[in-house]
């Protein structure tokens, strides 16, 4: 499912921003809104809300008796969501198994450790204002369409990646913008400079990827049947 993006550049000598469009086939197989429902009435994924200021919202938390860790507030995410507002969903490669399939094959391919993050709105709420993460990230569009910007700048690994300073967005120099529609893929380079700028109902998918240099305890993907005829 990689080669078509390992065979777009030199990555040992020429890392940066690459579009490949189609990459999935089907992909709402690997989410959809309905998948989002599920996560909603699950206990084993985190939520982050996004404020229109492009911040993030507080989620008030409980502990069930019967539960080993706090929970968060289900209606509030649940308002959050009906009023169109932005969202994310971590943990969300142990909920579709397509999706465990696929970081399974990038682990195996690349020398990383990787995630996935959901995120979406019903409406034309905003995202994140420009900014940049420390690991290398695949983002994958399964409903609607989403206009992207990536820069050629980064981010010094010398210093803490902060999103609160002020950027001279003077120097900015684009690297890659387009509109991703669903089943594109785009690939951002670690602490490369980027925004989303959505103005539709849509869901994606983020696959951040952290070396495993840092951490090699990896997620066990695979999937356990239990015998039930002796």
């Amino acid at each position: 499912m990689l080669s078509r993006f390992f065979a777009s550049r030199n990555f040992h000598q020429d890392d940066g921003a690459v579009f490949i469009s189609r990459f999935l086939e089907n992909p709402t197989d690997y989410l959809s809104w309905k998948d989002v429902e599920n996560c909603l009435n699950r206990d084993d994924v985190f939520w982050e809300l996004i404020t229109d200021g492009g911040n993030k919202a507080n989620i008030p938390m409980y502990k069930p008796y019967w539960s080993p860790v706090p929970c968060q507030d289900k209606k509030t995410i649940h308002d959050h969501i009906q009023d169109k507002k932005s969202f994310i969903i971590t943990g969300y490669s142990k909920v579709n198994r397509n999706l465990t399939k696929l970081c399974s094959e990038i682990e195996r391919s690349c020398d990383v450790n990787a995630g996935v993050h959901v995120y979406g709105s019903r409406g034309g709420s905003p995202s994140f204002k420009t900014h940049c993460d420390n690991f290398s990230n695949f983002i994958i569009q399964t409903v609607g369409c989403t206009y992207w910007q990536v820069y050629k700048n980064r981010h010094t690994s010398l210093i803490q990646t902060r999103n609160d300073k002020p950027l001279n967005y003077d120097i900015l120099e684009i690297d890659w913008e387009g509109v991703l529609t669903p089943g594109d893929l785009l690939y951002i380079p670690n602490r490369a400079y980027h925004q989303a700028r959505p103005d539709e109902a849509r869901l994606s998918i983020s696959i951040p990827c952290a070396p495993s240099v840092i951490d090699s305890n990896f997620y066990d993907r695979r999937y356990y049947q239990i015998q039930t005829n002796n």
